[in-house]
């Protein structure tokens, strides 16, 4: 899958193009020629955007293969370096929780971006910015791991799953920073036995 345009992606491509156009334009030969990003630039820029997922990745907490799971995998960064793939948002909101128990490594780390499935639509979204549904009822929907919290970009979207089944409501509609080690146990309790 093709990643979205980012608009950070965005304004630094028009950027470029518009600063290569003024060059083509002519004006001052002695003028300064724009910089090239460094390798720290472009560094940035890959842990602040999600990437392709890679056929051989594994599961960080399942060791399933997140690319199998095109509309359900998700993925994050972390700030130090790294990139890390989940077969499915259960699987990275246990991650989230409790980094330094699937990779000891990650203890206390600061994540540069995080990247989820929409429920709805399947595009790649910014978990930060999701709305997730705390789904309990494993026969609703088809994903890896039979239980997940389902991501939506718009509250809306959220609050619409909800109405359509008895026993759910608003208070099942949580923020990524709303997961806990009592959601985490909830969606991946076996894995932290």
């Amino acid at each position: 899958m093709t990643p979205r345009l980012s608009r950070r992606r965005f304004v630094a491509v028009a950027s470029v193009l518009t600063a290569g156009l003024a060059g083509c334009a002519g004006g001052d030969s002695d003028a300064t020629p724009t910089a090239t990003p460094t390798a720290s630039a472009t560094a940035t820029a890959a842990r602040t955007d999600p990437a392709s997922v890679p056929d051989d990745a594994s599961c960080a907490v399942c060791n399933m293969v997140p690319a199998n799971f095109a509309d359900y995998n998700a993925q994050l960064t972390v700030e130090g370096g790294g990139r890390v793939f989940f077969c499915s948002s259960g699987c990275l909101g246990a991650y989230y929780v409790d980094p330094g128990h699937f990779a000891p490594s990650h203890e206390g780390a600061t994540f540069a971006g995080i990247w989820v499935h929409d429920h709805e639509t399947t595009d790649l979204i910014d978990a930060t910015a999701a709305w997730f549904v705390r789904e309990t009822n494993a026969d609703r929907v088809d994903d890896p791991m039979r239980r997940n919290p389902l991501p939506f970009a718009d509250r809306a979207d959220a609050e619409a799953y909800v109405a359509e089944y008895d026993g759910l409501t608003d208070a099942a509609i949580l923020r990524l920073t709303d997961f806990d080690m009592e959601l985490a146990g909830f969606y991946r309790g076996r894995f932290f036995e």
